[in-house]
């Protein structure tokens, strides 16, 4: 009965629709200056263009599916049910997540976090990410 209500709730409360992963510059706290921007993902077409600040060229990113998401969570061992509340978007080398405050909660990696986004790589594993403002 606990799953049932558990996914009511989820349904119930908008986590069910995960959108699209926002554009935007994102940095972390390892840069040397606060508040520089390490990756800038744009709209193209349907997915993101993402660009560094090194000049290279950019590369296409695609908004994953639900079961593009829940694939990942599974791999982290992370609790099922939250990846529907998750906004990601990836290529096979990179991943960007947002991930609601209240989902991230339940999520050990994720839950002292303070921003609700994230970037995943084989090499860097799960690092702390904000999107910075607009310049």
């Amino acid at each position: 009965m606990k799953p049932l209500i558990a996914t009511l709730l989820l349904l119930c409360c908008g986590f069910a629709q995960a959108q699209d992963f926002p554009a935007g510059a994102y940095g972390h706290e390892y840069t040397a200056q606060a508040g520089e921007p390490v990756w800038n993902l744009r709209m193209v077409g349907d997915g993101l263009a993402l660009s560094g600040n090194d000049g290279s060229t950019p590369v296409l990113l695609h908004n994953l599916s639900a079961a593009e998401r829940a694939a990942f969570w599974q791999r982290m061992g992370w609790p099922a049910a939250s990846s529907a509340a998750a906004q990601c978007a990836g290529n096979g080398d990179d991943l960007f997540c947002q991930v609601p405050k209240r989902v991230r909660s339940g999520i050990s990696w994720l839950k002292d976090n303070v921003s609700d986004f994230f970037h995943y790589s084989e090499m860097g594993g799960v690092m702390e990410i904000s999107r910075l403002p607009p310049r």
